[in-house]
């Protein structure tokens, strides 16, 4: 496995939520608002233009939450009150996949490698339960592909814009 960034290395970096390191491979120009999908866009883009851009892991929202409309002071409001818990625990759980606690900072190449050695497609709906991107298939696939680049697989079980609605 890489090694963690544990150096007074005060370069910049993303700080980016547990799960969000396994919905950036799924990740297909859709989502819950314009400017959510410009900001994803956009930090999606600086990832894999530059994968040896920083990342800071958190249990906590993150980069891509603050663009969402769901977002509010005390966390996600997805579906509704309990949504920043499910959000802390799907975090937990892939940090511990991963072998990452939070607050690590590496090298987003090397999350990439984690994710390719520590997580399936088949993986992800018992990390990721009820999310409602899920039934798309984009984040099993991004998944997969990490395991095998070549892949090419069309996956979409339910449209995108079925998911805005909420």
């Amino acid at each position: 496995m890489a090694d963690l960034v544990r150096d007074d290395d005060s370069s910049a970096s993303v700080r980016l939520r547990g799960h969000t390191l396994l919905c950036l491979q799924g990740f297909r120009g859709v989502g819950y608002s314009s400017e959510f999908i410009a900001n994803m866009a956009a930090i999606h883009r600086t990832l894999t233009d530059h994968p040896e851009v920083l990342v800071e892991v958190l249990a906590s929202p993150d980069a891509v939450c603050a663009a969402c409309p769901h977002h509010h002071p005390s966390g996600c409001m997805l579906n509704g009150e309990r949504s920043e818990e499910e959000m802390i625990e799907q975090d937990h759980e892939v940090l511990r996949r991963l072998g990452l606690k939070v607050g690590d900072r590496l090298r987003w190449h090397d999350i990439l490698a984690r994710i390719q050695t520590s997580v399936t497609g088949d993986d992800l709906p018992s990390i990721c339960g009820g999310c409602r991107w899920l039934p798309l298939g984009y984040c099993r696939e991004g998944i997969n592909r990490l395991h095998n680049p070549i892949q090419d697989t069309t996956v979409g079980l339910a449209s995108p814009q079925s998911l805005r609605q909420g």
